[in-house]
């Protein structure tokens, strides 16, 4: 009698320490360096982290089909105007080195130049003897450029985006497609095809897609940069 109630006694303890086992298992604290997702810090299993937050300073991506409108994070100014005579227009896009300017007058005759940037002095220079020298007075550029048998004089206001110098080149159908284009502060353009060296005026572009319409296709359109120079 006394080893039959020994035997249950010794079966309800085995009982009691299986159940303990299991609760533990459920609980996840079987060994005691085990710990629940909550208590180590981490995300419960099938929760999303939390998105990371941008890099300091870090500038947004352009949508692919938007147009290249947007200031560098190296540029320092762009000027853009008209000839004090009125015959041309005039865009000088400057960066912390390096400065391009582009002269046309919209159907023919165009002249491109680039050049160190420092100061409030430019001194830019082009192919066949082209020139271009200006300072920086009360906010604007005044200056003059020549190129062959031209020469100007100009005062040029600073500007902002979308009024800059933009550009597009391809081969369309075996011919070299050329496009400078200016986009004045008024949002008017002015600027030159050139289709295997003979221009005429460039085609209009609508400021809100990428690209500028030639011959039933379309030509990329971008933002002159300092490595164009």
């Amino acid at each position: 009698m006394t080893r039959k109630r020994t035997l249950i006694a010794l079966i309800a303890v085995l009982s009691l320490a299986l159940s303990a086992v299991v609760i533990d298992i459920a609980t996840g604290f079987i060994t005691g360096d085990s710990r629940s997702a909550a208590d180590a810090g981490g995300a419960p299993s099938g929760a999303s982290s939390p998105p990371s937050a941008p890099a300091a300073g870090g500038v947004p991506e352009t949508p692919a089909d938007a147009p290249d409108i947007a200031v560098q994070p190296d540029e320092q100014a762009r000027f853009i105007g008209s000839s004090n005579d009125g015959g041309f227009s005039v865009a000088v896009m400057v960066w912390k080195s390096k400065a391009i300017a582009y002269v046309s007058d919209g159907s023919a005759q165009e002249a491109w130049l680039s050049g160190t940037a420092g100061g409030d002095t430019l001194l830019l220079t082009g192919v066949d003897g082209a020139v271009l020298h200006a300072s920086v007075t009360d906010g604007a550029l005044t200056g003059t450029a020549a190129w062959g048998q031209f020469e100007i004089a100009f005062t040029l206001p600073a500007a902002q985006p979308p009024a800059g110098l933009y550009h597009a080149s391809a081969v369309v159908d075996g011919s070299q497609v050329r496009i400078g284009l200016i986009v004045m502060p008024d949002s008017s353009q002015t600027g030159i095809e050139w289709v295997d060296g003979v221009p005429q005026a460039a085609p209009a572009w609508d400021l809100e897609g990428a690209t500028v319409p030639y011959r039933g296709t379309e030509l990329q359109v971008k933002a002159i940069r300092p490595a164009d120079a």
